[in-house]
């Protein structure tokens, strides 16, 4: 009996040795690659759909004039039933919520501009928080079988990474309360405008201290750092596919959490997916580490991950943000005289 019971100890922990191995082995496969598909281009008299998925968008005469430029531009806009949400206060005046509307009103916004097939852009008010919210209130396969732009930045990033796992193209740029800033005369809005009607830009970004030269060619994912390091494993993780161009930017966040999100990257295994990273906007953020700026504590890591990095691009949080397509093949070249940053959306 003891005999029995000793090789039956030992056949239950080789099958259990097996079953490590595998696991071990399992997570260790290389990435996945992704392709996006590209929208339609917009034409004179489409729909576009303004909708608030985070914080509510009060500036009732900003919208109107964001609208009025749209119509400007030959669109026709569409406002959700909740982009002019109102801050809810206790009967102290205390602020008890800054979102659109609940969570079933703004799920419901949303997947009335994603459905409505006459719909053929969605533009975003404004960032804040609260998109995380709505992902798994809608299926991935909705994004897919409904294709359209979707243009925002900041906590939009969660619906652009939303996009790009289910295979279509976004746009991270500026949010449709920023169009009424300048009455659309800006160079950001009217670039946007271009890459909604076909008309796709290129951008030299000066030469810069931190850069690491060389040439990536990728799929461009990202967006703000710290709203797309909470997807890291999960089913809305870009940075799980392999040839990827990583767009990061960020505002008002520590150095610390800024050295957090690259560890994370690491310590998901990510980062021999990396092609190339473009470092835009990082805006006020707050030096409790010993680096010049957070260029410099990011460049430690690029020069140390030896992967080609720019910074500089004006992209992200701040009065000057340049849209970039998501989802497109983006190629980088990095040298001395500075990075030429080109998209391709074929």
């Amino acid at each position: 009996m003891k005999t029995y019971t000793s090789l039956f100890h030992i056949v239950i922990l080789c099958l259990l040795s097996i079953t490590f191995l595998d696991c071990s082995h399992n997570s260790q496969k290389s990435a996945v690659t992704q392709t996006c598909i590209r929208p339609e281009y917009l034409q004179k008299g489409d729909k576009v759909a303004i909708i608030s998925p985070s914080f509510a968008t009060t500036d009732s005469v900003g919208m109107e004039r964001s609208c009025e430029l749209l119509k400007e531009w030959g669109l026709e806009p569409v406002m959700g039933k909740y982009v002019l949400g109102s801050v809810v206060r206790d009967s102290k005046g205390n602020k008890l919520s800054t979102y659109a509307g609940t969570l079933e009103q703004r799920v419901e916004d949303l997947r009335w501009a994603l459905e409505d097939d006459s719909i053929k852009a969605i533009l975003c008010s404004r960032g804040g928080y609260g998109a995380i919210q709505l992902l798994d209130q809608i299926p991935l396969s909705t994004y897919l079988e409904h294709p359209k732009w979707i243009a925002g930045f900041s906590d939009i990033t969660t619906l652009l990474s939303a996009s790009t796992v289910a295979g279509v193209m976004s746009i991270h740029g500026n949010n449709a309360v920023a169009f009424a800033e300048e009455d659309g005369g800006d160079i950001y809005s009217q670039t946007l405008r271009d890459i909604l009607f076909g008309k796709i830009p290129s951008y030299h970004v000066e030469p810069n201290k931190n850069d690491v030269p060389g040439h990536a060619e990728g799929m461009l994912v990202g967006g703000n750092m710290i709203t797309m390091e909470a997807l890291f494993g999960t089913e809305y993780d870009f940075t799980q596919y392999d040839g990827i161009i990583l767009l990061i930017e960020e505002v008002e966040e520590s150095y610390q959490a800024l050295d957090r999100f690259l560890n994370s990257l690491a310590l998901h295994g990510r980062i021999p997916n990396i092609k190339g990273i473009i470092v835009g906007n990082m805006r006020h953020c707050e030096k409790d580490m010993p680096y010049e700026d957070a260029y410099e504590l990011i460049g430690e890591y690029a020069k140390k991950w030896n992967i080609p990095t720019t910074f500089g691009l004006k992209c992200g949080h701040g009065p000057d943000n340049y849209p970039l397509v998501i989802g497109a093949t983006v190629t980088v070249d990095i040298t001395e005289n500075g990075s030429e940053i080109t998209m391709n959306l074929d």
